[in-house]
């Protein structure tokens, strides 16, 4: 399994710049990265540049980490609680129904079957 760390470090190896340099960026640090024993610059970026290309490379491991766990890249999993009539429905927002409760309740008896809704099955999902 590929860490956050080997995806910043790949990052900064060969960074995948999607904007242009905006001009009251040069006036503070400029990074470059230098080849394998070479004094030669590979690449320049600003650190707001940086920032974003570390920011894209995370966000689409997480993305991809999420799809391999729920089948769908789109699919989320917070606890969602609304209102129905008199009670406090629970599901999750992929569309597990948790159960209903009465408002005086303790969410903690939507909480736990959502927590072994993610935690559980999501994972013997993903492993079979």
């Amino acid at each position: 399994m590929i860490t956050r760390s080997d995806v910043i470090a790949q990052t900064l190896n060969h960074p995948v710049l999607t904007r242009p340099t905006v001009g009251h960026e040069l006036l503070e640090r400029v990074v470059q990265g230098l080849g394998p024993r070479s004094t030669l610059a590979d690449w320049t970026a600003t650190v707001p540049q940086l920032a974003d290309a570390i920011d894209t490379a995370l966000a689409r491991v997480d993305a991809a980490t999420l799809g391999a766990l729920a089948g769908s890249a789109a699919a989320g999993h917070a606890l969602i609680v609304e209102y129905s009539g008199c009670d406090l429905v629970g599901a999750c927002q992929c569309g597990r129904r948790l159960g209903r409760i009465r408002p005086g309740t303790a969410l903690d008896a939507l909480a736990v079957p959502w927590t072994t809704h993610t935690s559980t099955e999501l994972a013997a999902a993903a492993g079979a």
